[in-house]
């Protein structure tokens, strides 16, 4: 169903973080997950959390930043993201590379969409987190750049699920994440605008967030270049006309404690 050498292409894409979009992006959920799972009124001293599939240090720095002294580990999908540190690893999804109930706080950043086996990863997760331990994921909601895909699907007309990444509803999230065994299980939508001058500002976003299709079915359907100079002559019009200048991404944040 994925492909994962593009699965891993996508977070080394990401990991550069030399598209000012995306870090401003990835810095503005980051605060709003830390304010989601931490108080300010409490202490957060020798904890340990686990981001999983990290695709940069912008979550770690944000906690840092708050003063949590806190011990910090991540995985990541490539040996080629894995900057000096002790306290990074090389792990697929589905490992699981850490003892039992180790951890106070687990987070994972727009990676877990890309499992073929999510319940998995929830019970892995649930495994590894101590008594009351919790769990807090953002994940690509049903209306990532909604404007833009249907403009390109309307314009190629390609068959079903061949161009863009699969998306969970906010109760199947919720409903997995409850079978997996945490409680108090909440799932939050939240939107984002974007405003878009030129084309390409769309895909370039989508590349460096690292959510380019890694979808095994992508390969099956291909553009011609001329067909695509057209696809992108007709989008730029539309937006020096003021159609299609705002897009939104639209994204659930997952939190269950165990």
């Amino acid at each position: 169903m994925f492909d994962k050498k593009k699965i891993q292409f996508n977070h080394i894409k990401s990991f550069n973080k030399n598209h000012k979009r995306v870090v401003s992006f990835f810095e503005t959920i980051s605060e709003i997950l830390i304010e989601k799972v931490f108080d300010d009124d409490q202490e957060y001293k020798s904890k340990n959390i686990l981001e999983i599939a990290s695709r940069n240090d912008i979550l770690r720095e944000k906690i840092y930043y708050k003063g949590f002294q806190s011990n910090y580990f991540q995985t990541c999908l490539s040996e080629k993201i894995l900057v000096k540190s002790n306290k990074r690893v090389v792990s697929n999804l589905n490992d699981i590379v850490f003892k039992e109930k180790l951890f106070d706080f687990c987070f994972s950043l727009l990676s877990l969409n890309s499992s073929e086996s999510i319940p998995s990863v929830f019970k892995n997760i649930y495994t590894i987190l101590k008594n009351d331990g919790v769990f807090a994921s953002v994940f690509p909601a049903d209306e990532c750049f909604k404007e833009f895909s249907s403009y390109f699907i309307k314009f190629f007309k390609p068959d079903i699920n061949y161009n863009f990444n699969p998306l969970f509803d906010m109760q199947t999230l919720g409903n997995l994440c409850s079978a997996a065994g945490f409680k108090n299980v909440i799932v939050d939508k939240e939107n984002f605008q974007f405003n878009i001058t030129k084309p390409e500002e769309v895909w370039n976003f989508i590349r460096y967030v690292g959510e380019s299709n890694y979808l095994l079915k992508r390969k099956n359907f291909t553009i011609k270049k001329s067909l695509f100079k057209e696809f992108y002559r007709t989008y730029d019009i539309e937006l020096k006309e003021g159609n299609l200048k705002k897009n939104t991404l639209s994204i659930y944040y997952l939190i269950g404690k165990k």
